[in-house]
């Protein structure tokens, strides 16, 4: 009998053995999948910065009549902070920076690019990071195309030491 119960747990574990050989190989697989994904979510972050940029130098070149919309308040606070920047920003650091929410700092980006204004963006992660075009920069610079406020400068830039 003793030998009987033996024979019948070496089964049972060369069957276990073999699940665990299953197991171990989907495992395997899974992890392999995804690294692939991982690897193509990197080249799509790469594309879309890409397309953005391509879209910016493709697209309808923008005249300063076009350029000069007229922005809210709330709008040239944004653009205010974007246009201090000397690097990169999130728009949560935006929304930190200004007191407003999350929401409502993507809700003026969205408005600044939908009225031209080159509003770029580079995929870091899962983190977008937000940066004005260097010649609109420097055009806004030389002549004020977008007639902001002399006052919300001074505010932002004094106050909140952007």
């Amino acid at each position: 009998m003793h030998s009987g119960i033996k024979l019948s747990f070496n089964k049972i574990k060369g069957e276990l053995d073999v699940h665990l050989d299953s197991i171990n190989q989907n495992t395997s697989e899974i992890q392999n999948i995804y690294d692939y994904l991982q690897d193509l979510d990197s080249k799509i972050e790469k594309l879309n910065e890409r397309i953005d940029e391509l879209n910016m130098f493709v697209g309808p070149k923008m005249t300063e009549e076009q350029l000069s919309a007229d922005l809210t308040h709330r709008e040239q606070e944004v653009f205010v902070v974007l246009y201090a920047q000397e690097d990169k920003i999130t728009a949560k650091d935006i929304a930190r920076k200004l007191g407003f929410s999350d929401e409502m700092v993507n809700r003026y980006i969205y408005n600044l690019i939908t009225k031209g204004i080159p509003v770029l963006k580079q995929y870091e992660g899962d983190t977008v990071h937000l940066y004005l075009d260097l010649k609109f920069k420097n055009l806004q610079a030389k002549k004020n195309i977008l007639k902001i406020d002399e006052s919300i400068f001074k505010q932002l830039l004094s106050d909140r030491a952007i």
